[in-house]
């Protein structure tokens, strides 16, 4: 009986092990990718800081109605923020945190 000695891994045990772990890495990386993708959509679709995206847009649209009739009234803007604060019934409420312009497009900050 001729008997050999196996040494170490022969060549197809070697490209199954590569193909198992390139199958593994595969499926790994479209369930990152997948996650991602749900993670982005969820922030994109968030109900709420749209809600109050609008809501702020519609407080901004009344200051901004009333700065223009208050400069077609005097022939001049406003001077200064107290005196737009003066024109509201009451100091305006924003929903979304920091610092807001008249431009507003990006419910992320809410």
């Amino acid at each position: 009986m001729n008997m050999m000695k196996q040494r170490g891994f022969g060549y197809i045990e070697i490209v199954i092990v590569l193909a198992v772990v390139a199958a593994a890495g595969y499926l790994l990386m479209q369930y990152f990718t997948s996650t991602a993708k749900t993670v982005e959509k969820l922030q994109q679709d968030r109900p709420l800081a749209r809600t109050r995206l609008a809501a702020d847009q519609a407080t901004l649209t009344t200051v901004q109605g009333l700065v223009r009739s208050y400069q077609a009234e005097k022939g001049q803007l406003p001077p200064d923020k107290t005196t737009v604060v003066g024109l509201l019934a009451g100091p305006p409420r924003f929903q979304c945190p920091g610092t807001l312009g008249l431009t507003i497009t990006d419910d992320s900050r809410c």
